[in-house]
């Protein structure tokens, strides 16, 4: 990898299926991590960090926590692809819905799209959200 080229590692996906805990695991590995940003705010952040020129290996989560992020990511995601010095993977992380419901109600946190109280309708509404996203992929974990 040439010494100006950074690694960029977007984590995103269902709520409540370990964005935090992947995150966790990348800063182990040495990625400079932030947790929550905005789409909206991606490309002037790895400007920074190309200007900075200190951390190459970076890892953000970016999820519906930040209200703008279904209307931005898809212009984020094209700048990224346009530009030369940074290589960028996308890790979507998901899990079955008794699974997510499982979580929410051992963690009592509500889903940030549960209308009237009922989490597996957040989770329902998160998935109809995501299916914009959806693309054939070679491989899936």
């Amino acid at each position: 990898m040439a010494s100006n080229q950074l690694q960029l590692v977007i984590i995103t996906g269902m709520s409540g299926a370990g964005k935090t805990v992947a995150m966790q695991s990348l800063e182990d590995l040495g990625y400079f991590c932030v947790d929550n940003l905005p789409p909206s705010l991606l490309p002037k952040f790895w400007e920074l960090m190309k200007e900075s020129g200190k951390m190459n290996k970076i890892a953000l989560v970016m999820d519906l926590r930040s209200r703008d992020f279904f209307d931005s990511i898809d212009s984020a995601l094209d700048d990224l692809d346009n530009t030369s010095f940074i290589t960028t993977k996308i890790l979507f992380l998901e899990a079955d819905d008794q699974v997510l419901v499982s979580r929410y109600k051992e963690s009592r946190r509500h889903h940030p799209l549960e209308p009237n109280g009922s989490v597996l309708e957040g989770i329902r509404s998160e998935r109809e959200l995501f299916k914009r996203f959806e693309r054939p992929c070679a491989t899936r974990y």
